[in-house]
Parts: structure tokens; sequence; C-alpha cells
């Protein structure tokens, strides 16, 4: 019998070249063939007459083959049609590019067809699946039933796919089950064995929901149980400097603030600084709407370690993320005395060698950087914090590098911060390790940010609302997710639209100037200098502004191909306005072919302003891959968990997990650490994210 941990070669059927196809499918082990969850499934127990069938649904017909042709098309490829007859009526089904399927239909003999139905002269089938009809009753009982409908990747088949599976299922019988019998009854969820082959195979498609949720808690106990073990051995033994010497310089600061803090900025900070003054190590999560008010406490972080004699790393994605905080540390830290510096790819090699060797005296006690911070030759006199902005571009070894680049035998108190609308029960899955802050409220003075669609109409329509706003005293972003122009998409470039907006005579009057990540730092900089200062009153920009720029006096913001852009990314570039006392304005230009759920995922960003009302709607709407992102570093990856639909089981997968670790522990480290690992395979991976 194979275990879940076993190569996917292992599995009858695939070879070393079928296990390359099904790598991209992330489909490595036995394990991650069997959690490879259905996107759907094919009811075939109902055969449909030819004359009954509709156009853009799934259906089955048993019928007679008349023809069968192999029809050669331009560039080589090789379709094959053939037409059906089942006493009712006739029609017509094609398989594009698989010249294969001539050879295996036989004019005049009966078959089943299972596939989608399209209109194009009368109905057709597109690439339907096909079974000889047989004599035997056993033959027709298998091919009506419920099918399984995959995720595939080039090479591999839905028929092919779905063998594999079940002979995944027969290599995997009587699995150990890590979730105890109680639980599961109390939840009504079956046994893992038993939800593999009803989430593969059900007798019915509402039969696979209890087997998918059954595989979902596995999937946020293996992940709970990881980061909890994580926490609790990081806290339980190590230990961090206590920063409670720098509560006097931290009140200094607090009390030089040229505002006020909003009650949930306040809580936050006392939340912070309590964890500070332990010699626990700080693991806490600062999650905050977009202008929030997220830097200002990690700022206050940073004076009281400084007043306790440690140093502070600010790592962010961006370097005008960096920038910015380095200018919002250099507005509010003036009276403080905290020494600070800024290091990023575009700092000069003679300015870089002199801020490490200030940072390893400890002359600095704030650095600001990017990726640059994780360079080899920075090391640090004494590193007692490390505040890492926007923690989903970033891989958690790349935050553990940076802890460790100290002499001290301490560890560094951490402080994550984002921005990006994360639904309550994601965070609870995806930073389970960390204790959670949250700022609920707007800092004062900040401005509703109202959001309204334009039809693309050409330049004279973006130059009219630009022009306006100009006049009217405001300044404006226009975003575009190109740099340069697209030859394989219809999108307008940013460089191209700077060069049009230049050269309309009220526009170049007021300024126009392009950021784009292209750009070489000094250019950029200036850039944004112009922009904040007034001089030039338009900024064309992609992307690269989504986060960390800040300018109070921007109003409107022209976003062009919304619909290429996420509800987060949306969110992120709406609150580049509406940062001071006068409103502002999000206008989505809109263009052709945009389709029915771009146009309905638009109309939520239009309606809801609240990031993490938007995230909860994005989450519905898309699920948790689509709404961070591919690839995220550091995220798990769900392939059961539906959040927006099983917080029940978020919850009740952390309790579980501190159930089942508190039963392990007395058993010991070694044996504990075992027992993760043969329970939950891969789990190991995340171990070490404490």
């Amino acid at each position: 019998m194979l275990s879940l941990r076993d190569p996917i070669r292992y599995v009858s059927g695939v070879g070393p070249e079928m296990a390359r196809r099904l790598a991209k499918l992330e489909v490595h082990t036995l394990r991650d063939l069997l959690f490879h969850v259905p996107r759907g499934y094919r009811d075939r127990r109902l055969i449909t007459p030819i004359a009954f069938l509709r156009p853009h649904i799934e259906a089955s017909v048993l019928g007679r083959v008349a023809t069968v042709r192999l029809e050669r098309r331009l560039r080589g490829r090789r379709d094959v049609s053939a037409i059906i007859q089942d006493g009712t009526g006739a029609m017509r089904a094609v398989w594009f590019n698989q010249p294969f399927v001539e050879r295996a239909l036989h004019a005049g003999e009966r078959y089943f067809f299972s596939g989608p139905v399209e209109p194009y002269r009368g109905l057709e089938m597109h690439n339907p699946e096909f079974e000889a009809e047989e004599e035997e009753e056993d033959a027709r009982s298998e091919f009506a039933r419920v099918i399984p409908v995959y995720g595939l990747t080039q090479g591999v088949t839905q028929r092919w796919l779905r063998a594999r599976v079940e002979d995944a299922l027969r290599a995997a019988r009587d699995l150990p089950d890590p979730i105890p019998a109680s639980w599961r009854a109390e939840r009504s969820l079956p046994a893992l064995s038993e939800a593999f082959a009803q989430v593969h195979f059900p007798p019915a498609p509402e039969d696979a929901e209890p087997a998918r949720r059954r595989l979902a808690l596995e999937e946020l106990l293996r992940i709970q149980v990881s980061l909890l073990y994580a926490r609790a051995r990081h806290r339980g033994r190590r230990a961090a400097h206590p920063l409670g010497t720098g509560a006097s310089l931290a009140s200094r600061f607090h009390a030089s603030l040229p505002f006020r803090l909003t009650r949930s900025q306040e809580q936050a900070l006392e939340a912070i600084e309590r964890d500070l003054d332990r010699e626990v190590p700080m693991r806490r999560l600062l999650l905050g709407d977009v202008g929030s008010g997220k830097t200002v406490l990690a700022l206050a972080a940073a004076v009281r370690a400084a007043g306790a004699g440690t140093q502070t790393a600010i790592l962010a994605p961006t370097s005008i993320l960096a920038e910015q905080h380095a200018e919002t540390a250099s507005r509010l830290l003036s009276g403080t005395e905290v020494r600070y510096a800024l290091l990023t790819a575009a700092t000069s090699a003679r300015e870089r060698k002199k801020i490490l060797a200030e940072i390893a005296s400890g002359a600095v006690a704030l650095v600001i950087g990017t990726h640059a911070l994780l360079e080899r030759d920075l090391r640090f006199d004494a590193l007692g914090l490390v505040v890492v902005d926007e923690q989903h571009r970033f891989g958690v070894r790349q935050r553990i590098s940076l802890a460790s680049k100290t002499s001290d035998v301490r560890d560094a108190h951490l402080l994550v911060l984002t921005a990006t609308p994360i639904p309550r029960s994601l965070a609870m899955t995806l930073y389970g390790d960390l204790d959670l802050s949250l700022l609920t409220e707007r800092p004062a003075g900040r401005a509703p940010v109202k959001t309204a669609f334009l039809r693309e109409s050409g330049i004279d329509s973006l130059a009219r609302i630009l022009g306006e706003e100009v006049e009217q005293g405001g300044s404006a972003f226009v975003v575009y997710p190109v740099v340069e122009e697209s030859e394989t998409a219809d999108l307008k470039s940013a460089t191209a639209m700077f060069e049009t907006l230049k050269r309309v005579r009220r526009l170049h009057d007021a300024g126009v100037v392009l950021v784009h990540g292209r750009l070489k730092a000094p250019e950029r900089r200036l850039a944004i200098e112009r922009f904040r200062s007034g001089d030039a009153r338009i900024l064309v920009a992609t992307t690269v502004v989504e986060v960390g720029l800040d300018i109070p006096d921007a109003t409107l913001i022209v976003i062009e191909h919304p619909e290429r852009f996420g509800l987060a990314q949306l969110h992120q570039l709406r609150g580049r306005v509406g940062r001071a006392e006068r409103p502002g304005r999000c206008v989505l230009l809109l263009g052709k072919g945009v389709g029915q759920v771009a146009r309905q995922r638009l109309s939520i960003f239009a309606r809801v302003e609240n990031g993490q009302e938007l995230a909860e709607e994005d989450l519905k709407l898309r699920g948790p891959g689509e709404l961070l992102g591919t690839s995220q570093h550091g995220f798990p990856e769900f392939r059961a968990v539906d959040p927006a639909r099983d917080l029940d089981l978020i919850e009740a997968a952390r309790g579980l997990a501190q159930e089942l670790l508190s039963g392990e522990e007395a058993r010991g480290e070694a044996k504990l650490k075992s027992w993760i690992e043969a329970h939950f395979a891969d789990a190991e991976r995340y171990l070490e994210s404490g």
C-alpha cells in the first residue's frame, strides 16, 4: 500500500513524463493528487434526447455515429467532427486538434457522449467525452454516473486524470485519520479515506460537499498545528530585549506628533508596547486599511527600541514605499534625536559603505530599506525590532534572515504591517502564529473617496476630466497596467499616454510627469517631488504607486483598464487620494469587451469603500487564491478550503490544533515533531515560520 507522501510516479499509469506534467498542477505526491479537488462535476446519470438539448449546458446523449471526418485547418491544426443521431434528431460533435478521435469512433456504432452544448450552425458538442455502448448493464451504469471535472494542464486529459485518481484511491485505502472521530461526528464529516472517495466520485453532486469540508479541515489543521507548534517553541524557548527603558523617549515622540492618534491606533500601540516590554519576542500583525496610520505606530515602536539602546529595521517591498517611510521618519522623528538611514538598490556604493559602518557600530538606530537590507555584508550592532511592511511580498525565510543579522544572541521583536484587504477569516489562517491588531478608523481629516465609471471615449474625455480637476486646484494620478504598448493586448501604456497628455495645451501648462518601475531612482524621485510640490499636477504611472506614495494634495485618480486589476490592488490605488480634507475621486475608465464577472467586481468596488468589507465580497466572488494573487510568498495554497464558507472550520481547526498539541507535548520535543510530520504531510515547511 502506498503512503500519502510517496512520489506521484509510483501511482499506476504515471511515468516520468506524466509526473513532469502533473508537477505543473502542483501534484508531486499521492497526497497532492488526492487533494486535487475537482472544480466541478458532470452528472451523466440523465441521458437527454438530442431534440431536447439547449445551448450553454452540460449534457449526456446516447446516439449512433452517422459520419466521422478529419478536417485540416490552418497552421497544421486537425479537428475531428462527427454527426450523431438518436431517433429524435441529429447534432454535430467537434474535437479540436484531437486527430486520434477519428480512429476511436466508428460509423454505425452507438456511443455515450458527454460535454458542453454550444450554439454554432444549430447545436453542437465541443470536445465531448465518449464511451461505446455495451450490451452489459454494468457498462452503462459505469458511464451514467457523476464524474469529476478537474483543473488540467497541457498533455493531461480529464479521462486520464480520473483513471489515475481511481488508481490512487485503490492504493491508499484505510488511511490513518489524524482528526478524532468525535470531532468528525460533531460536524457530520466522513473519515479521510471516505472523504477522498466521495469528493472525487460522489453518488450525487451534493454529496461532495461534506467530503470537501473534511479535506478543508485537514488543510487548515495542518497549517494551524505547525504554526502553533512554531509559535509555542519560539516564544517558550527564545528571549528578546525588553524595551521598557525606551518608554520616556517614546512618550516624547507621542507628545510631539502634529495630530492625535485614533482610538484604534492607541489600542494597537498599547498592545505593541506591552509586547515590546516583555522578554518574549513580539510577533504581531497590524492590519489596517489604506491610510489608517500604520507607519506612525511602526515609528513609535522604533523610537521605543532606540530609547532602550537597540536598533530597528523596516523592510519595505518597493523603493517608493521605503522612500515614503523615510520621508515620514524625517518629518516625525525630528524632535527625538533618533538617527535613521535609507538603504535601497539605488544607494550609491560610497553612501552604502558609510551606512553599513554606522549600522554595525550602532550609530544609526533605524534603517529603512528594501531587499538591500538582506545583503550578506549588512550587520546590526543590536537589532531589537524588525518591521515588515506588506508581509506577503516577502518569504518567511527573508524575514528570518533579516532578524539574524546581529551578533546579539537575543531575538528581535517582529511587527508585520499590511494594508492588503484580507478577510478576518483568512487572516486567522495565514497569520496563525501572529497576534492581531486591527486599525478600524480613518485618521481625522481624511475625506471620503467617491468612485465612478466612465465609458472610454478617447483622449478628449480624459483631457477634459484632468483639465477640470487642475482648474479647481487639484492634482491627479493616471494609472495604467503596463509601461509600454503591448502587442498582445489592447492596452494603453503609461509611456504612450504620458507623451499624449503632454501635448494637450491645458495639461502641458499644468505639468505632466511619468513614474514607473523601470525609471532610474533619481528620475523617479524628481518626478514624485515635482508632483508632491505642485510643480506638476498630473502624474502618469503604473502600479508602482500602489503602495507607499503619500501626496496629501492629490484629489483624483483615473484608472484605465480597471478590469485588469484585483480588487485589493484597486483599493490600494484608490487610497492614494482623499488623504487630506478635500474629498477625493476615483474614476474607472471602462473599455470595450469587459466581461460580466469583471463588471460585477467593479460594481462592488465602486459601492464598498471599507477594505475589510471589500475583501469579504471579493472572497465570495473569486476565492482565496485569486484574492491574494498567485504564488504569494509564505502563503499556503488551499486546494479544498473555501474561506467564504468555512469560517466555522477555520475556528475549529485552531481549537483542535491546540487540543492535539497539548496531548502530544508531554511526549517530548522530538516525538512531537515526528508526530506532526507523520500526521500532517508537508507541514514541516511551515515549522520554521515562527
